[in-house]
């Protein structure tokens, strides 16, 4: 007992943290702003590392190899993944959706239209900027791990030459590592203060119209969650995987439902996956970028809010309707942002894409808002998952044994 107790010490101080929160911010209401500030620095020390983090992280993983070989099948099989899971995502939502009609009994007026001057898909923008000082900016993510995968591959293309640049960017990323490690003694307290505002932001705004369709999706985002992780981690580690990813998953899941930023939990993601024992060639590549692009989360919440439109507006949907709002889903999955209600663009998207009313843009950002930290949640520990799946897949299902089995040894 005293061993168990030991072992998830930490983790205990993070759920209890977001208990306390959640019972201060139920109790103060929108008076708890007040602990905002102490919520603001836990957040903005986070976000502060991310960039160099991210760059550092992916440019040393991709310069240390020898073969850009297995570069190519590491994101080959990362894209795969995305896809097929963020297809299931989206099979499964549409089910629990139908069935239980989120729009059941509800009356909903929609508020003032949505601007949406700058709601559209800029591929080249995602991707790339004008300017290397962009590379610097939370907004431009995409940017910033497509230009470190090329200075990546820029290193280790050109052998002995190159060697002093991966011992700088090694050194840089043991440094970087450290200084999430000191951040993250603060977590609990910025963790709870975060979760008490949030609660005490939204709590007035809940309606039953909204929160019906709410509920639904946070019960669906933990089955899936739980499932998922059994499921992905048993078969990435069998069962001493599915242990290690038990026990340390605590961290990056209380940080994603208190900050509700996918951003956000890179660094303790990266944390927790080094303590599973997922090789860092593959951790150091998979989870900042699929901070960016896998969200299986927003894809479930994207389907979610659709039924719950066509509900509303006393619309049914026919297969074509499902089949376009399984693509609108995985296309959000990629663009939606990766920080606190970065989804506008995807809720914009939702309305082009069926020809819903703009005015419904309002209804979508409150259901946003309530459902963030689920979301949040699914999206950064399907990271975690899937990364351990890609290892079996790159390194053999023996990968268990050489890491893993390390860890618990040692």
């Amino acid at each position: 007992m005293l061993g168990v107790l030991k072992n998830y010490k930490f983790s205990i101080i993070l759920l209890a943290g977001v208990l306390v929160g959640g019972i201060t911010g139920t109790i103060l209401g929108e008076r708890s702003s007040v602990l905002q500030p102490f919520a603001d620095i836990f957040l903005n020390l986070v976000f502060c590392i991310i960039v160099p983090l991210v760059f550092v992280s992916i440019a040393s993983s991709i310069a240390s190899m020898t073969n850009l070989k297995k570069l190519g099948k590491i994101l080959g099989i990362f894209f795969i993944v995305i896809v097929v899971t963020g297809i299931i995502t989206a099979v499964l939502a549409l089910i629990s959706g139908l069935a239980f009609n989120p729009a059941l009994n509800s009356d909903v007026t929609f508020g003032e239209a949505a601007q949406v001057e700058n709601s559209s898909l800029d591929l080249v923008r995602l991707f790339t900027v004008s300017d290397f000082v962009e590379l610097l900016s939370l907004k431009n993510m995409m940017a910033l791990i497509v230009f470190a995968i090329l200075f990546g591959i820029s290193v280790s293309s050109i052998g002995e030459i190159g060697e002093p640049v991966v011992k700088l960017l090694n050194s840089l990323s043991a440094v970087l590592n450290k200084v999430v490690s000191i951040i993250m003694y603060y977590a609990p307290v910025g963790i709870a203060c975060y979760f008490a505002t949030l609660i005490g932001k939204v709590g007035n705004q809940v309606v039953w119209s909204v929160a019906r369709a709410s509920i639904i999706y946070s019960v669906f985002c933990i089955l899936f969650f739980v499932l998922f992780s059994i499921l992905a981690s048993y078969y990435g580690g069998g069962t001493t995987g599915l242990k290690r990813f038990w026990k340390n998953i605590w961290l990056p899941l209380t940080t994603a439902m208190g900050t509700c930023s996918s951003t956000a939990c890179i660094p303790v993601n990266r944390l927790a996956a080094k303590d599973m024992g997922i090789p860092d060639e593959i951790s150091d590549i998979v989870i900042p970028l699929g901070a960016s692009v896998h969200k299986n989360g927003v894809v479930a919440v994207q389907i979610i809010k659709i039924v719950f439109l066509f509900g509303i507006l006393n619309l049914t949907m026919g297969p074509a309707d499902m089949a376009t709002a399984i693509v609108v889903a995985l296309i959000s999955g990629i663009i939606v942002g990766t920080i606190p209600s970065g989804g506008f663009i995807g809720e914009m998207f939702i309305c082009t894409a069926f020809g819903f009313p703009v005015e419904a843009v309002p209804i979508l950002v409150i259901m946003g808002t309530i459902t963030d930290p689920f979301c949040t949640m699914v999206n950064v520990t399907g990271d975690t998952a899937i990364s351990m799946v890609i290892s079996r897949i790159v390194e053999g299902k023996n990968w268990v044994k050489n890491k893993i089995g390390n860890l618990t040894q040692a």
